[in-house]
């Protein structure tokens, strides 16, 4: 009888033990973040393109050699690791970025004017037409900020443009009162932003009347409006489009044994994972692998693995579009070069279906996704050895959340 002496832990750490007749064999293995191509070498993985990266929401994911970092978006700051970037205040920055009033926003701020004025091309500073009843005329004065590196505050200045032609040339005044000739006294103070002029009034303008302003809801507010998301999502930095909420990891969503969590778009479900007898569960990755007892025949025969793929997607996908790539490893964790793919209980009313393409099994879409529904699919990947025999069997339990949203 053949004794495992891989349940001896006879190779490295960084070796991979596996058991053969008569004796054994130590593979190395690739260092952290690299896997192993199926001539041997280690490459890359790229955590930010598979999504195996342990980002917060509002990180921006940068593969690297055998690693990646997370990294915070302009205007936001490092809170530590493991934690989601926190916004910047800059509205409580010294000296203050804005001439009249700041607004603070995500990622972000915003200058406001008092009634009457409008922002200047700076973003920060402010001009309007302001009337002086001694001359019976209209002038164009505007404050600047002028920032005093002894002082927190800023002293405003004031400076008086003649208008002599609307839209034409002017005169320029500093801390002014020449009486100067009538001009036209017909001219409007311009409206606040987020308001237009009707009938001699600034009426507030609704931006929501005008499609795609925000990606699911907006709410029309005095001057301005606010962007919405369903239940499970969050606004991104932009204050327009929704991002999913991965509740189970911001969360920390313990499903109990045998269970796993499934982020799906706005909400998240707990999987049954259970392994049949004779495979052990692999704890991270929640894969079943076979641990057949010696002379065991008929658990010999049975799949090497069996592992849970969750996919999760937005609403309105469209037909022959590939979702997920599915492939057989040996047990020296090498694509192997001879794998079959096939679907075990092909439902015809399933929009999906799966295609063999270059040792992988695809599945794509064979029609439009527009029905919220979680679909359930099983893949069985036949890998043969060089005499045409069949030497590993892997079957795949295959979960598609298809959400309510097209986001």
């Amino acid at each position: 009888m053949d004794v495992n002496e891989c349940r001896q832990n006879v190779c490295r750490p960084d070796q991979l033990c596996k058991n053969t007749r008569g004796g054994y064999k130590c593979i190395d293995l690739c260092p952290s973040g690299m896997t192993k191509t199926e001539n041997g070498t280690c490459i890359d993985i790229d955590e930010c393109r598979d999504g195996t990266h342990q980002c917060r929401y509002n990180q921006i994911c940068e593969n690297s050699k055998g690693s990646y970092r997370c990294v915070c978006p302009r205007g936001y700051r490092h809170q530590g690791v493991g934690r989601p970037c926190v916004d910047i205040n800059e509205c409580e920055q010294v000296p203050k970025p804005c001439a009249y009033q700041c607004a603070n926003m995500p990622g972000s701020f915003k200058c406001i004017c008092p009634p009457g004025q409008h922002l200047l091309g700076d973003g920060k500073s402010c001009a309007g037409l302001e009337r002086f009843s001694n001359y019976g005329t209209y002038y164009n004065s505007y404050n600047y900020a002028q920032f005093s590196p002894m002082r927190d505050n800023y002293r405003p200045q004031q400076y008086i443009r003649h208008s002599s032609n609307l839209y034409s040339s002017y005169s320029e005044y500093r801390n002014s009162r020449i009486p100067i000739a009538r001009t036209r006294r017909n001219v409007r103070e311009p409206c606040p932003e987020g308001y237009e002029a009707r009938n001699n009034k600034c009426i507030d303008i609704d931006e929501c009347e005008n499609r795609g302003v925000c990606q699911h809801e907006c709410r029309n507010i005095l001057g301005s409006y606010q962007c919405f998301c369903p239940s499970g999502y969050r606004i991104m930095p932009n204050g327009k489009t929704c991002q999913d909420v991965d509740e189970c990891l911001e969360q920390n969503i313990y499903c109990g044994p045998n269970r796993m969590c499934f982020n799906m778009k706005g909400s998240y479900q707990c999987i049954e994972t259970t392994c049949p007898p004779s495979y052990q569960q692999d704890r991270l990755s929640g894969s079943c692998l076979k641990n057949c007892p010696p002379n065991d025949l008929e658990c010999a025969l049975s799949p090497y693995a069996l592992e849970y793929k969750f996919v999760s997607l937005p609403f309105g996908i469209a037909a022959n579009q590939d979702l997920i790539r599915l492939v057989a490893y040996t047990e020296d964790g090498v694509m192997h070069p001879r794998t079959s793919f096939l679907m075990v209980n092909e439902d015809m009313s399933i929009p999906f279906s799966l295609r063999d393409e270059n040792l992988k099994g695809v599945v794509y879409t064979t029609r439009p996704l527009r029905e919220p529904e979680t679909y359930r699919m099983k893949v069985r990947a036949l890998s043969y050895s060089s005499d045409g025999t069949i030497e590993y069997q892997t079957t795949f339990i295959v979960y598609i959340a298809v959400s309510a949203y097209p986001y």
